[in-house]
């Protein structure tokens, strides 16, 4: 895969997402699962509803975390599955 001049690379990306999204690798990895969980089970909605869903769960701080993954290009659950597994090995 080549890096493309809108995409960071992939060897920065854990860090980028880190700190966009303000949670550490474990939560990063549960909400992709969740994500690939819901997805499996029924179509994206177009919006960041099960991203919600699993943020308040666990008392993640939902704003925050909306807004990087908007930044990074997520306005749906779909996209935000993309972005979480971006250059991930897990």
């Amino acid at each position: 895969m080549t890096d493309t001049p809108d995409r960071p690379p992939v060897t920065g990306w854990p860090d980028l997402l880190t700190v966009a999204l303000t949670v550490d690798s474990a939560q990063r990895r549960e909400l992709r699962l969740h994500l690939a969980g819901a997805l499996a089970a029924r179509a994206c909605s177009g919006r960041l509803r099960e991203a919600a869903r699993w943020a308040a769960a666990r008392q993640v701080p939902w704003d925050p975390l909306a807004r990087g993954l908007r930044a990074l290009g997520a306005d749906c659950d779909c996209e935000a599955w993309e972005v979480l597994s971006r250059g991930c090995s897990w």
